[in-house]
């Protein structure tokens, strides 16, 4: 019995010692898997395989190749891979085409098993014939409202035929844009090509005119003899149709939509009626159900877009029956322009923005309260309506010496569904004549170029715009601004896209060079740009 067990304890231990774990301590790999080898070698030629391998210097792991390796020219050659430890294997169906340079670029597709640490720079060239190509292009793309550098665009070469659609034509040449905006595409055949980058959010490799960016050359470029550094800049330019892409019926409303958004819209009534209306934002025109009826109102809707495209469409408005006693009405609510907290200059525009359009307004009620001493009611001062009823634009000056506070008293603003605003308040600082700064310069140009200066926040919303040159602004809130001038070449006093397919370029804008500091009772001058001569065009 003793010799059995003396056995068994043997044998238990010889089984604990035959086991592995993996070992424990010891610094973190941060060392980046070395490609040790490939098959065929980088920069081969005369290659007629199918199959691809890769061997590193430790046991690797595929992460999402299928999305991450970018070959060039563009295949339509399904493949799939194997991983055998230290190596990766990648098996296409069909041949590669023949006296072709191809180029695999992995990006961060293959890390090492153990921290998923990426393979740095790993990429791949063979040619299917006797040379390797060797022309490159290469640039920066960045978005032309911003002046942002654009990650991940891509950028693409074409080549020539009759026409050019990147919406359903892919680029047989392409790159990605790293951190910095910038590109390059390698290993390119000499020939001429179209160049053009886009988004490609959903990195199909084709142009979506509703969702994305995009940003073409007016002619083809030679690439081998072209050493240009290119810089394009992306913008959105919707070429699809206007049109009503759906409309949702309620009791008290009837919202009609649109399938992008539109720059003005004009509603007229057919028949005689007439219900209170306004564009609940850019894509979403809303009419109110101000009398109770369940009849239906045929109306005209009238609308432009961004790119001037018109629609005119008939639109039969009809509310849904009422099931209940009582309408459940939204909120009649209000913001305000500038937000509640934000400082604001003495002499001031105003505006009362609400959710729904006012049939009543008591201006007597509403008051402008200085410190605390003094109460100026609305009605003494200047203010309007907006077309439709929902925006008030006021104008004043507040002699307070550091607060003002708009009051608005419960039952002032009656909407047009009859429910009125609870009692509010806004409370804001005024700001001083030491509070701000100021800014001058020049811009100079061709006599015939229009143009007009445009002073930017960090946000990239406009805070004072010129139409002159010299230009000043004055009583600028202490930030950091950036200058930029919009090229106006239809002077209709706004940027105006591009669009590609009528081969139309977007009106150009120019930034200056840094961004500016504005401090307290400061005064900038000297903020001077020449616009390029080429832009008169």
């Amino acid at each position: 019995m003793k010799k059995y067990l003396a056995c068994f304890f043997l044998l238990f231990i010889l089984v604990r010692c035959a086991q592995q774990v993996a070992p424990t301590g010891g610094k973190k790999d941060i060392i980046a898997p070395t490609l040790l080898e490939s098959n065929p070698p980088n920069k081969s030629r005369n290659f007629q395989g199918k199959e691809i391998e890769l061997l590193f210097d430790e046991y690797v792991i595929v992460d999402n190749i299928q999305q991450k390796l970018i070959i060039t020219p563009e295949i339509e050659n399904p493949y799939n891979f194997k991983q055998k430890g230290t190596s990766i294997v990648l098996a296409f169906k069909e041949k590669f085409a023949d006296s072709t340079t191809y180029t695999f670029n992995f990006g961060d597709g293959i890390k090492d098993f153990a921290e998923r640490n990426p393979a740095q720079n790993l990429k791949l060239v063979f040619s299917t014939g006797p040379t390797i190509d060797s022309a490159r292009v290469y640039g920066s793309i960045t978005d032309l409202r911003s002046n942002k550098p654009i990650f991940d665009a891509l950028v693409g070469l074409y080549k020539l035929n009759d026409t050019i659609n990147p919406e359903k034509q892919k680029p047989y040449y392409f790159s990605r844009t790293d951190s910095s905006g910038r590109f390059a595409i390698e290993n390119i055949q000499v020939a001429r090509y179209r160049l053009i980058a886009t988004d490609d959010k959903n990195r199909n490799q084709l142009y979506n005119t509703k969702d994305e960016r995009i940003a073409f050359l007016d002619s083809a470029i030679q690439v081998g003899t072209d050493t240009t550094n290119y810089n394009l800049k992306l913008y959105h330019s919707d070429g699809t149709p206007p049109r009503i892409q759906r409309t949702t019926p309620k009791v008290n409303n009837y919202t009609v939509v649109f399938n992008k958004g539109m720059d003005s819209l004009r509603v007229r009534y057919l028949k005689g009626d007439s219900l209170a209306y306004f564009p609940e934002n850019a894509t979403q025109l809303k009419f109110f159900n101000t009398t109770g009826t369940t009849d239906t109102t045929l109306v005209s809707i009238t609308g432009v877009d961004s790119l001037g495209q018109k629609f005119e469409q008939e639109q039969k408005i009809a509310f849904l029956v009422q099931r209940g006693k009582e309408k459940q009405l939204e909120p009649l609510t209000l913001r305000t322009v500038p937000e509640r907290g934000q400082p604001l200059a003495r002499d001031f525009t105003y505006t009362f923005i609400f959710n729904k359009p006012i049939a009543q307004l008591l201006p007597e009620q509403i008051q402008l309260q200085n410190d605390s001493l003094t109460k100026q009611p609305l009605a003494t001062m200047q203010w309007q309506w907006n077309t439709y009823h929902n925006e008030i634009s006021v104008s004043g000056v507040a002699t307070a010496r550091d607060s003002i506070k708009w009051i608005v008293p419960a039952g002032a603003v009656i909407s047009v569904e009859g429910d009125t605003l609870p009692a509010v308040s806004y409370r804001h600082t005024v700001l001083k004549e030491e509070d701000y700064g100021i800014l001058r310069g020049k811009i100079t140009s061709d006599s015939t170029t229009h143009f007009f200066i445009e002073l930017i926040n960090e946000e990239f919303k406009v805070v004072r715009t010129a139409y002159t040159s010299p230009y000043t602004f004055t009583r600028v809130p202490p930030g950091k601004y950036q200058l930029r001038v919009i090229i106006d070449r239809n002077n209709n006093r706004r940027w105006d896209t591009g669009n590609y397919n009528q081969g139309r370029q977007p009106e150009p804008i120019y930034y200056f060079p840094d961004p500016i500091q504005v401090k307290s009772n400061f005064e900038f001058d000297d903020n001077n740009f020449t616009i390029p001569s080429k832009t008169a065009d």
